[in-house]
């Protein structure tokens, strides 16, 4: 197949690009060209802002792909720029959105949120303008794409390659006696590796599935059991704050239960492996980075 990736250079898209050039995919990758990638030469490169419309108008003229991968869809505007300018140049687009679709839940299965009922809120902090920007993308993929599109919902992406050092963060401040404050403990959450992120818009391209899909290790786990295996890997204790300080608040750090059933995807042949296979040696191998 012929596939775009837009934002493939870093991350699970550059897992991606790697799996499709394993499986001889003809892959051309749009970005910015800020990211040195080592793709090599079966790659082809088109450089523009995702926001952009001229630039992407130009870049993206007189070709055709079978698929679109987008990593970058960010907004409404991002995905009406999309359902515009790939209009009968194409046979699937595949969004990477995120768990951040769903309101706080334990469970949540796809249908927590429907695109097509989006009603728009005001945000009032960065994550819920992500979160917004995200569901409002979806929404104009729901009603307006003339192609098939499906959208695959992360919660926090974890790995090697981590460029954000969210988790591996947790385990610096543990180490260095850092305070941290986390609102509730109590709290289950759950992550997803880069390698499965990367499996999960394969399988789903791959097979063309459409609408919405959850992905993410089936054992979510209170955030206090997290904590206790950052603290058993540097041997010192978490200076947890007990009241709220927005500066030394943890990435992680969520009022209530915020997870979501994968169950979708299980039934029809994908699953993420668990986290007891990999987030012990994930925080020992950022340890010794440190």
């Amino acid at each position: 197949m012929k596939i775009l990736i837009m934002g493939g250079t870093r991350y699970f898209g550059r897992r991606l690009v790697h799996k499709l050039l394993e499986t001889n995919h003809e892959v051309t990758v749009l970005s910015r060209g800020n990211v040195q990638d080592d793709f090599g030469p079966r790659v082809e490169r088109l450089k523009a802002h995702r926001g952009d419309e001229v630039a992407m108008g130009a870049a993206l003229a007189g070709r055709s792909f079978d698929v679109v991968v987008d990593q970058v869809c960010m907004t409404a505007k991002d995905a009406e720029l999309s359902v515009k300018l790939f209009l009968g140049k194409i046979s699937y687009y595949l969004m990477t959105s995120t768990m951040s679709v769903y309101d706080w839940g334990a469970n949540l299965p796809e249908s927590a949120f429907e695109a097509k009922a989006y009603q728009p809120r005001k945000a009032t902090n960065p994550a819920e303008a992500y979160a917004e920007g995200k569901r409002a993308a979806e929404h104009v993929f729901a009603i307006q794409a003339a192609f098939p599109v499906s959208f695959a919902r992360f919660p926090v992406v974890v790995g090697e390659d981590d460029y954000t050092e969210r988790l591996l963060g947790q385990v610096r401040a543990i180490k260095n006696g850092d305070e941290i404050y986390y609102p509730n403990v109590e709290a289950e959450f759950s992550f997803i590796t880069s390698e499965d992120a990367a499996r999960a818009l394969l399988w789903l391209l791959e097979n063309r599935k459409t609408g919405p899909y959850n992905f993410a290790a089936a054992d979510a786990f209170a955030l206090k059991d997290l904590i206790q295996k950052i603290e058993n890997i540097t041997g010192k204790s978490a200076k947890l704050l007990t009241q709220e300080n927005t500066s030394k608040w943890s990435p992680f750090g969520i009022p209530s239960s915020w997870y979501m059933n994968v169950d979708k995807a299980a039934r029809e042949g994908f699953a993420a492996s668990l986290h007891e296979r990999w987030l012990v040696p994930l925080l020992q191998s950022y340890f010794l980075r440190l």
